[in-house]
C-alpha cells in the first residue's frame, strides 16, 4: 500500500483553480515539447495533463497527443474545457507508475517538473521503465525536474509548519473567487522530499463560503541520479541528453 496519496493536492478546488488559471497561463514551455512532438512525428502521450493546458493546445493545433493524470477532477475540468474548445482529447486516469495505456507512442512528455510527485523510489523507476514500454523504437521520453539548491551545512530545519503565505488569486468562470495560500509542513535534505499544504478560500464577492486544505509533497533529483535511473530502466547511456535547466530526453 502507498504511504502517499500523489493526487490529493490536484482535487476539489484545486482541480478550479488549476484550470482557470490554465487558460491564462503564458505556456513558456510549450515550444520546446512542441517542437520535440513535431519532430518525432505519430502519438504523444502527455503524463500529468492536468486542466488540459498544453494537451488541448497541442490538439488544436491539429497534433496527435493523448493525456493522462491521477486526478479524476482535473480530468475533468479537461474535458470541460475541451467541450468549450470543440475538442475530443483521449485521456487516461493513472498515476504514471501505473501506465497502462494503449498502443505505443513516438513521444511521452512530462511538464512542470511532475516527475517529482512520485514519492517513492521504487516508483519513480517504474515511471521510467513504463514510459519506456510504451516507446515505439526511436521514440522519446522528454521531462523537466527543478534544481533544488541545499546547503547540507545547515542542521535540518524544525520549525514546520512555517506560516501560511498568499499564493495566488484567481476568478472562476462561475463569477466566484479562489484565494490560495501555502505552508511548508516538512523538508528533508536527506531523504530529498518536501511537504506542503495549500489552503483554497472560495469567495463569493466578499463572503467566505468554502475552505478546502490539501497536501501535497515532492521529491527532488539530481542530474547524475536520474541519468542512473534511465540506465536501471533500460534507456542506453549515449541516448539520454540533458540540458542546464535539468530538461531530460532518452531515445529508446
Amino acid at each position: 500500500m502507498r504511504g502517499y496519496d500523489e493526487g490529493e493536492v490536484f482535487r476539489g478546488l484545486a482541480a478550479e483553480q488549476w484550470a482557470a488559471s490554465s487558460v491564462t497561463d503564458a505556456r513558456l514551455d510549450a515550444p520546446y515539447y512542441r517542437d520535440v512532438i513535431r519532430e518525432q512525428g505519430g502519438r504523444a502521450l502527455e503524463l500529468g495533463c492536468g486542466s488540459g493546458r498544453l494537451l488541448l493546445t497541442f490538439l488544436a493545433e491539429g497534433l496527435e497527443v493523448e493525456g493522462c493524470d491521477i486526478s479524476a477532477d482535473m480530468l475533468a475540468m479537461c474535458r470541460r474545457e475541451a467541450a468549450v474548445a470543440g475538442l475530443t482529447p483521449t485521456l487516461y486516469e493513472q498515476a504514471m507508475q501505473d501506465l497502462d495505456v494503449p498502443g505505443k507512442f513516438r513521444t511521452i512528455y512530462i511538464p512542470c517538473g511532475s516527475f517529482v510527485c512520485v514519492m517513492d523510489r521504487q516508483e519513480a523507476l517504474e515511471t521510467l521503465r513504463r514510459c519506456r514500454e510504451h516507446l515505439e523504437p526511436g521514440g522519446v521520453l522528454v521531462f523537466n525536474v527543478f534544481p533544488v539548491p541545499i546547503n547540507y551545512t545547515e542542521p535540518p530545519a524544525d520549525n514546520f509548519p512555517t506560516p501560511w503565505q498568499a499564493s495566488t488569486s484567481t476568478d472562476l468562470p462561475d463569477g466566484h473567487r479562489l484565494e490560495v495560500a501555502a505552508r511548508w509542513t516538512a523538508l528533508d535534505r536527506v531523504e530529498q522530499t518536501w511537504h506542503q499544504e495549500r489552503r483554497y478560500d472560495l469567495y463569493d464577492g466578499a463572503a467566505l463560503i468554502r475552505t478546502e486544505i490539501r497536501a501535497g509533497q515532492g521529491r527532488w533529483y539530481f542530474r547524475n541520479e536520474l541519468l542512473w535511473m534511465f540506465q536501471l530502466a533500460g534507456f542506453a547511456p549515449a541516448d539520454v541528453t540533458t540540458t542546464g535547466d535539468l530538461t531530460l530526453r532518452a531515445v529508446r
